[in-house]
């Protein structure tokens, strides 16, 4: 099925290269569009890592200063696509992204930017946009393809501000979380609430549960929304940390996993 996917969008890429451009018709993106696009932040892919409660690669994508980042989960193709790129090793004969690449060279064309543009259900959304002859085109594409041809093309990797503001974790607090019981912790923004079906933004989201640590054998999960520890509301991290620094036992806590309301014991760090 994968396979079958990566087709459809060599595909879909080269039928608009050879449709649109030569044409010399309009950009994709008129004027009035990208008056109206919004303000984005650069950022750059600090690391490539794997969820230990899922197996599934992540991506941090921090802003320059790294001191938030953008958590995306991939693929396991598309995160050895990516780690070969950062490891700067080459296939002995050309893989999918290499093909897409080789395609767009062909055609005169080139990587731009790479632009993740929104989040829905979890799910994020990415445009890759080409230039060929002063001629800009933006094309639907998954982050995690977008963002191995950004890294093979040396081209740069935006997100919209508004929504990394709002869904980026404080890279401080993550290590801090981490060091102490296991967690990576973060404010629960309404679109992240929006995103879990969660009808509150009093709650701190579980974004990452290392492997081993005191959390995992506790039984939290990413994608946990801690609600209450021992009775008291955990509206946001200062109130989660404070409350775990007086947890003198096991305690009850609150989670919301789901959909639904589940009841966990924490024995704590």
């Amino acid at each position: 099925m994968k396979g079958k996917f990566h087709i459809w969008t060599l595909a879909g890429i080269c039928l608009t290269l050879s449709l649109v451009l030569p044409t010399g018709l309009t950009a994709i993106q008129s004027a009035s569009a990208a008056a109206a696009s919004p303000e984005l932040l650069p950022v750059k892919i600090q690391r490539l890592t794997i969820d230990p409660s899922s197996n599934q690669p992540v991506v941090f994508l921090t802003d320059l200063q790294e001191e938030r980042a953008l958590l995306i989960w991939i693929g396991p193709c598309e995160a050895n696509a990516m780690n070969a790129e950062m490891e700067g090793t080459k296939p002995p004969r050309p893989q999918t992204h290499d093909l897409l690449q080789g395609v767009i060279q062909k055609m005169k064309a080139k990587i731009q930017k790479v632009v993740i543009t929104h989040s829905k259900d979890g799910i994020y959304f990415a445009n890759l946009v080409l230039e060929r002859e002063g001629t800009v085109i933006e094309i639907d594409a998954r982050p995690s393809d977008s963002m191995v041809l950004a890294l093979k093309a040396k081209a740069p990797v935006f997100v919209a501000g508004k929504m990394f503001r709002e869904m980026s974790v404080s890279l401080k607090e993550e290590r801090g979380a981490e060091a102490t019981y296991g967690i990576t912790a973060q404010e629960l923004t309404s679109s992240l609430a929006q995103s879990f079906s969660f009808k509150s933004t009093r709650g701190v989201l579980v974004s990452d549960v290392r492997a081993g640590s005191p959390a995992e054998k506790d039984g939290l999960q990413r994608g946990d929304i801690i609600a209450e520890i021992g009775g008291e509301a955990t509206p946001d991290l200062k109130t989660l940390k404070a409350v775990m620094d007086k947890m003198k036992g096991p305690v009850t806590a609150k989670v919301f996993r789901k959909g639904e309301f589940i009841f966990l014991t924490l024995r704590g760090k």
